[in-house]
């Protein structure tokens, strides 16, 4: 599945949480995100988790994966050996089996979807939480919001995704996806901050 537009935009979105990670320094990991009760350190461990949930699947240990809490004692090291598994499992991974979750079945290009989906919108909260830079292809943020628009219906999670915001005509793949997920995109990038 290494080819596919899917797991190409993962590919890039795992990049692009490395160079968010490569900014946020261990005071950081405490801040508050615009997720309730979340700070940047839990927002990391949910997505290294939620990776390595989607790894699991595409490596074909599983067919029914899940989230194991973790909690990273080196969020880098972490991300990074989760983002290597994550790239070699996808590259052959096979693109005829089906993903089992609590919310759905999936197939195999939709459970690369929400892993994707799920790393922009937390790279977001955390860009926002600590003023770094997070930047992913507009081709990555669009097929990202596909599989949203494909996944979460009417019964969203509101531990996760707010009530969709309104979004202006014209608006970026970014932004829609950011809108789509309940994300206060109007504010638009964070203001940066000098960086250490």
């Amino acid at each position: 599945m290494d080819d596919h537009p899917t797991v190409r935009a993962l590919g890039a979105a795992l990049e692009a949480w490395r160079g968010l990670l490569d900014q946020v320094t261990p005071a950081e990991l405490g801040l508050p995100t615009p997720n309730p009760g979340w700070d940047v350190a839990h927002v990391v461990d949910h997505a290294i988790a939620v990776t390595r949930k989607f790894t699991a699947f595409a490596r074909g240990t599983t067919d029914r994966p899940r989230t194991r809490a973790l909690v990273a004692a080196d969020h880098r090291a972490a991300f990074d050996a989760a983002a290597d598994d994550a790239r070699a499992a996808w590259r052959h991974a096979d693109p005829r089996r089906s993903c089992h979750l609590p919310f759905g079945t999936f197939p195999a290009e939709l459970a690369a979807g929400i892993n994707l989906f799920d790393l922009l919108a937390h790279g977001w909260d955390i860009a926002q939480a600590t003023g770094a830079t997070f930047t992913s292809s507009p081709r990555a943020w669009e097929t990202g919001l596909d599989a949203a628009r494909r996944v979460i219906g009417e019964r969203r999670d509101p531990r996760h995704y707010a009530p969709e915001a309104p979004v202006a005509p014209g608006a970026s793949a970014r932004v829609r996806l950011l809108c789509f997920l309940g994300r206060p995109a109007d504010t638009g990038p964070p203001a940066t901050r000098p960086r250490r």
